[in-house]
């Protein structure tokens, strides 16, 4: 008895789902979602006759599959984005707190590294130029030619994952760093050329083709406020 239960218990609720969808003729139409877990009948006989409709709606129900693991993704990445730019506009906030030229260059070294999840950031400057170097606590002497070198003439920023890093930039941390973001401080007649950089552990933190225009903000912002403390020193 115990096993026929189940059976006459299914049939009976097949029966009222036959009935209500008896009574409600456009119930599929309305709730269209159903076709994503039900599975059409397979018409195909066996005289080689294939039944096309049979594959299109799995396929259907396949794409919608892959749509909403899509849209996931979209969703996921947006907040993440929106999340970085809150980061990124704390981060060029915060220095405007500095009390001097020094303070500056720690915000942007240390207070940036931790708030922006980052391994190292160096400010670096080129030596040997008509303008004298800015004497902070932080900061990084390369040899002249180095942001040509590295930027290239044009570039304001670089990107480079599962890189081999300069030591150079990144000195007794250059074997940590697997991916960089360099980003160039044009000279002005305060400063002479120099780079913003970004070190990374993580080797597909940045990477050629990712978006830029948050990181040139960052570059922007500290040079504007860099140059402002330089020339209170005249």
């Amino acid at each position: 008895m115990s096993d026929r239960k189940p059976k006459i218990t299914d049939e009976l609720e097949a029966s009222k789902v036959i009935n209500f969808l008896i009574r409600h003729p456009d119930f599929l139409i309305k709730n269209p979602e159903l076709f994503n877990v039900l599975t059409p009948p397979n018409r195909s006989t066996d005289n080689e006759i294939v039944d096309f409709q049979n594959i299109m709606i799995e396929k259907i129900k396949s794409n919608l599959s892959d749509l909403q693991f899509n849209q996931g993704n979209l969703i996921n990445t947006s907040r993440n984005n929106l999340t970085t730019q809150v980061q990124v506009h704390e981060a060029a906030l915060s220095l405007l707190d500095a009390d001097n030229i020094d303070h500056l260059a720690h915000i942007v070294t240390q207070d940036w590294a931790d708030n922006l999840h980052i391994d190292v950031i160096r400010i670096c400057f080129e030596d040997q130029h008509q303008i004298i170097t800015p004497i902070l606590k932080d900061i990084t002497i390369l040899p002249d030619g180095c942001v040509a070198e590295y930027l290239g003439k044009d570039d304001i920023v670089q990107l480079r994952g599962d890189v081999d890093a300069s030591a150079d930039i990144f000195g007794p941390a250059q074997s940590l760093i697997k991916a960089e973001a360099l980003i160039r401080i044009p000279s002005t007649t305060v400063n002479p050329p120099g780079i913003l950089a970004f070190g990374s552990r993580d080797a597909d933190m940045f990477y050629p083709g990712q978006g830029t225009e948050l990181l040139r903000f960052l570059g922007k912002s500290f040079h504007k406020c860099l140059v402002l403390w330089l020339k209170k020193r005249l």
